[in-house]
């Protein structure tokens, strides 16, 4: 009669223990099933991407420039500046193209 009562005391344990494994295995199945191949961009188009969103942001930055010395003045060579007509521009439609080729490249 004392061995019937260990042995059920003991069931429920063991009981625990199988669903535990059992649950930790259909976890185990189902992320097999999710193969990492099936994300869209790889970490080399990411590392694009970021460069390219670095570019358009300085090139907005350079457009905007700095202020006028005075409110009363009016300075075109701060205004019509190589910076903010050419160089900005430049790295704005440089970081489009590297967003463009980040999208469209094989990882």
């Amino acid at each position: 009669m004392a061995k019937s009562k260990k042995k059920s005391a003991n069931e429920p344990q063991i009981a625990a223990k199988k669903t535990v494994k059992s649950t930790v295995s259909k976890r185990k199945q189902i992320n097999e099933q999710v193969p990492s191949e099936q994300l869209l961009f790889g970490r080399e188009n990411y590392k694009f991407m970021l460069i390219g969103i670095g570019l358009i942001a300085l090139g907005m930055i350079l457009m905007m420039g700095g202020g006028m010395p005075s409110d009363d003045i009016w300075d075109e060579s701060i205004i019509y500046s190589p910076v903010r007509t050419v160089i900005s521009p430049i790295l704005i439609l440089a970081g489009l193209a590297l967003q463009f080729v980040a999208i469209f490249r094989k990882a």
